[in-house]
């Protein structure tokens, strides 16, 4: 993000439920095209040492490209992955459609729950365009493997106790990791849906969201 205008925003969160894998970064890009440009590509055949050591011993590295689909609007509370004031809790999963309809319908009806929901910030859905798991414990193993969600959510909060605690109740660090994300009424609103397959539900805690050019708040 130092080099590249085209990556908007960056942000880097750690689990909040003890689930593997313990990190994710998400990106704002412009066009996915970006990632056939040599400024891109140049980057990434020409890694540090360090981050070459790094990504041979890593269990698990799940890329996926994403093209936005359905958005709830960018928030007055937080700049999402913005560095400005990020969104400090997300709660992420995949969708999958078993049925007929259609996964916009499925976000039109989450979203016009959520939003009358204290403490929720912004949802956004995502087409999985591409994938690629590589580390050691993929290594070796079929394309089954391969496999993910068609659809990929995002949803920004202000806690990840927002969907049953109150917003002024004083909780601990540990109660935060604890609390979730996964209470009967954030499940019953992103999983009651007929036709519709919920996996891979996860929350996160921000470490850091990266300045960028794009941003305004690196010199060019």
């Amino acid at each position: 993000m130092n080099h590249l205008k085209s990556f908007l925003t960056g942000a880097r969160f750690f689990a909040a439920d003890s689930l593997k894998p313990s990190w994710i970064a998400l990106y704002d890009i412009d066009d996915t095209s970006t990632f056939e440009h040599e400024s891109y590509t140049c980057l990434r055949a020409n890694r540090s040492p360090r981050e070459g050591a790094l990504v041979v011993r890593l269990e698990t590295l799940d890329r996926r490209t994403c093209e936005a689909l359905v958005d709830s609007g960018e928030s007055q509370i937080t700049s999402s992955l913005a560095s400005s004031n990020p969104t400090t809790f997300i709660i992420t999963h995949g969708v999958n459609v078993t049925g007929g309809g259609s996964v916009e319908a499925w976000a039109d009806d989450s979203l016009d729950r959520l939003k009358r929901v204290k403490g929720w910030v912004r949802t956004r859905l995502f087409k999985v365009n591409d994938n690629l798991k590589t580390g050691l414990s993929v290594a070796g193993k079929g394309p089954e493997e391969q496999r993910v969600a068609k659809y990929f959510v995002l949803h920004g909060a202000l806690y990840l106790g927002l969907f049953q605690r109150d917003m002024n109740e004083s909780r601990t660090s540990s109660e935060f990791e604890s609390s979730a994300a996964e209470t009967p009424e954030f499940t019953n609103i992103i999983v009651s849906h007929n036709g519709f397959e919920t996996v891979e539900r996860r929350s996160w805690h921000l470490y850091r969201a990266y300045p960028g050019i794009a941003q305004g708040n690196l010199p060019v």
